[in-house]
């Protein structure tokens, strides 16, 4: 199978209600596979379970179309977020991690999420991959969450180009995307960046490490299976796998 370059294409709109809406419409008229569309304005973005994505107009807001086989599907989110990962790091001495499947934290402040999306266009089947990345947007009003939103700009204390930022992912992503295919994703050194891990939590309530927590929903973060899936011990010791699709129920 030969893998495309994704991003050799990018749309850029000054306002769009949601990439991932203007993808599906794009893919139905037939754009090539590692499009990258992309906007400066989101009137109704969405993150994970349908939650609402809140932008400003100075983040980095895109969606990638991509051809994937079912096999394949299951890592895109955590290279993503590791994408995402390796882009900061250049730009930050800071604790960044994980909060698997899809979201990154810088000091335990989101900073970004990813949103994956499966459909069948002409009887073949799409993956629309969504991602959001706080770059200059201010995040002061939303500091009641249990993982308080930040951005770039808010951790620099300076301006950052978004399309600098984009462009670096990009070329990140490439080259995960492309190891993907080759088989030679080194999860061990991904997994060292999960937050979370000997941690006992709770995800039914947003990685609680709340005492009074119900013992049915302990879980000991191990690591990350081959699949992407989660590898945990219960509370007793029983060694289990979590998908994203049992914690998000």
């Amino acid at each position: 199978m030969i893998v495309k370059n994704i991003g050799e294409k990018i749309y850029i709109f000054d306002q769009l209600t949601s990439t991932m809406d203007k993808a599906k419409e794009m893919v139905a008229n037939g754009i090539d596979d590692g499009t990258v569309i992309m906007a400066k304005k989101q009137t109704n973005g969405r993150g994970s379970n349908n939650r609402e994505w809140i932008s400003d107009g100075n983040d980095a807001l895109f969606s990638i179309v991509l051809d994937l086989s079912t096999s394949k599907i299951s890592l895109i989110p955590i290279i993503t977020a590791y994408s995402i990962l390796l882009t900061l790091e250049a730009h930050m001495n800071k604790k960044i991690n994980i909060k698997w499947p899809n979201d990154v934290l810088v000091d335990e402040k989101k900073i970004s999420g990813v949103l994956i999306e499966n459909f069948i266009q002409g009887g073949v089947s799409k993956t629309i991959l969504g991602v959001g990345i706080n770059i200059n947007s201010s995040h002061s009003g939303s500091q009641n969450f249990i993982y308080p939103s930040t951005s770039l700009m808010e951790i620099l204390n300076k301006k950052i180009d978004v399309l600098l930022i984009v462009d670096q992912f990009l070329n990140n992503f490439n080259l995960l995307y492309k190891n993907l295919f080759l088989d030679k994703i080194n999860l061990e050194k991904i997994s060292e960046k999960l937050y979370g891990t000997g941690k006992i939590i709770d995800f039914r309530t947003n990685y609680s490490t709340d005492e009074n927590m119900s013992e049915n929903n302990k879980y000991k973060i191990l690591g990350l299976n081959s699949d992407g899936t989660l590898r945990v011990s219960n509370s007793k010791k029983e060694i289990l796998s979590l998908s994203y699709s049992e914690i998000s129920s």
